[in-house]
């Protein structure tokens, strides 16, 4: 897999940059975030199952991949660690509103780990 980064513009590479050295400083609760030193696109993170649902004591690993329309286009999320969940396809694919029709520019990484 190739990186993005050379396919996002300036701005958009230095909103990212921060972005997501922001999340590893002051990642949310239950969340770490692995950032990639050689493809600011691709995010690795690891969350923690949630306390009272079936998941609890677990530690599940995703990323999310940034295409070259980032942030106009929501990034792509995928579990790595394999989950039955009604919004996680066959393949670990993230399927969730915020990653499709409700994606604004706005909401950033923050709020698509939470």
């Amino acid at each position: 897999q190739t990186s993005n980064a050379e396919n996002l513009p300036p701005q958009t590479l230095r909103l990212l940059c921060r972005e997501v050295s922001l999340l590893s400083a002051d990642p949310p609760d239950g969340i770490k975030v692995f950032p990639n030193d050689e493809d600011v696109t691709d995010v690795q993170v690891a969350i923690e199952g949630p306390e009272g649902t079936p998941y609890a004591g677990g530690l599940f690993r995703m990323k999310l991949v940034l295409g070259k329309d980032f942030p106009a286009a929501p990034p792509k999320g995928f579990f790595l660690t394999k989950i039955f969940h009604p919004n996680v396809g066959p393949s670990g694919e993230i399927c969730v509103n915020v990653l499709k029709r409700d994606w604004r520019a706005e909401l950033g990484l923050r709020h698509v780990l939470l």
